[in-house]
């Protein structure tokens, strides 16, 4: 009887560790199970704010002969007047060209100092002045037309150019009158009053005296010229890209045959100055991009304020996180700028448009499994759900009283 009762004892103790044992790896494996099943979808998102600007080399040559406007061989003179009467107060306006046809304005920046008509001018650096380029990208010197219908078409390239002219020459006189080189900028208070008082704008192309056009009642300083001076006092050189993504989560095509990203959208600033985007993705095989509405769309010259999504098909995203860099150029509206100069004649700028690349991003990080079979987080799941149904049933085994062996 001894021996038969400790046999039994030994077996009770045996099947308790046995149920305790199975008990915790049950609910261990189940727990890492549902703790893979959460963690699956992960999507993330990383952008970075960048800036950039530059004025690069100018296309009109490293050399150009000055023109000035002739008419009958007299050169147009542009005058601006403080009063109505031909006798009042006025201020000179020479305009000259980089070209005979007039088409490439070139600006004076040094007041105090002569220009000459047919004087061989020579690139001789950068204009990194962005207020400077502010006036040449929003007046005459990129094609903005200033006047509207104040001015006649015949001379309304030329009420431009006096404009931008003398808008450069009050900005430099104001914003350089601290500066190492004030003495070449500094325009007179008689001459400051002059503009700032202007009412009238005259244009001279023949005898001395005789005016082709006079122009009165303008305001011509408020409405034309003092814009633009307090608006390039205020202008800032940089051209910003910003990429972002709305959320983390991922969503499936209705086939189930592709993950799409969340919406993406694309910003610049100056907003104007944005032209277009491009698109490239890297770090996942076959990801590209649609539209907001999972349509097609190019990866090239996107129309501003035209949001993507990141599509990858759902064959190509497994278990493993993978990293889909999303890589956006945007190109802006910008202005080349150089200076030239002519021995010890004043100094000048000429301009064309251009523009400039500026780059920004964010990461996306696709994991997952396609819907081909059961993965690897399913699996580990559904085997902790058996082993801890295996669990339940060895605690209901332990539970049946144990019959008295005769």
């Amino acid at each position: 009887m001894e021996k038969i009762y400790m046999d039994d004892n030994h077996s009770q103790k045996n099947k308790s560790w046995l149920f305790n044992f199975s008990i915790v790896l049950s609910f261990a494996i189940a727990i890492f199970a549902v703790f893979s099943l959460a963690t699956f979808g992960v999507v993330m998102n990383q952008g970075t704010d960048a800036i950039s600007y530059a004025a690069p080399a100018g296309t009109t040559g490293d050399t150009f002969t000055m023109d000035m406007p002739l008419i009958e061989g007299q050169n147009i003179k542009v005058q601006i007047f403080d009063e109505e009467s031909n006798g009042g107060n006025f201020f000179n306006v020479p305009l000259y060209y980089a070209n005979t046809t007039h088409t490439l304005p070139v600006f004076c920046v040094e007041h105090s100092k002569n220009a000459e008509h047919e004087a061989v001018y020579t690139k001789d650096g950068v204009v990194e002045d962005y207020g400077l380029l502010y006036i040449l990208n929003n007046s005459a010197a990129n094609g903005v037309d200033l006047v509207g219908d104040a001015i006649p078409d015949g001379y309304k390239s030329y009420a431009n150019a006096l404009i931008t002219q003398t808008a450069i020459w009050v900005y430099l006189s104001e914003t350089h009158a601290d500066k190492a080189d004030h003495a070449s900028h500094d325009l007179s208070q008689e001459n400051l009053n002059v503009i700032k008082n202007a009412k009238r704008l005259s244009f001279t192309t023949g005898t001395p005296g005789t005016y082709d056009l006079s122009v009165a009642d303008m305001n011509l300083y408020n409405t034309y010229i003092a814009p633009l001076v307090t608006a390039a006092k205020a202008a800032s050189g940089v051209k910003k890209l910003s990429v972002s993504i709305n959320s983390d989560s991922l969503s499936k095509t209705d086939d189930g045959k592709f993950y799409l990203s969340d919406v993406i959208t694309v910003n610049g600033n100056p907003a104007k100055d944005l032209i277009s985007y491009d698109v490239t993705i890297s770090g996942v095989e076959e990801a590209t991009i649609v539209d907001e509405n999972g349509e097609a769309l190019s990866a090239t010259n996107i129309t501003p304020g035209k949001k993507f999504r990141v599509k990858v098909p759902a064959e190509k995203v497994t278990e493993t996180v993978q990293t889909a860099t999303v890589n956006v150029k945007g190109r802006f509206n910008t202005l080349t700028g150089n200076y030239y100069t002519s021995g010890n004649l004043q100094k000048v700028v000429s301009v064309t448009g251009t523009t400039t690349d500026v780059s920004d991003g964010v990461t996306v990080e696709f994991v997952g499994a396609p819907d081909t079979g059961m993965n690897a987080a399913q699996t580990i799941y559904f085997i902790g759900l058996i082993v801890l149904l295996c669990g339940v049933g060895i605690v209901y085994a332990n539970a049946k009283p144990v019959e008295s062996k005769q």
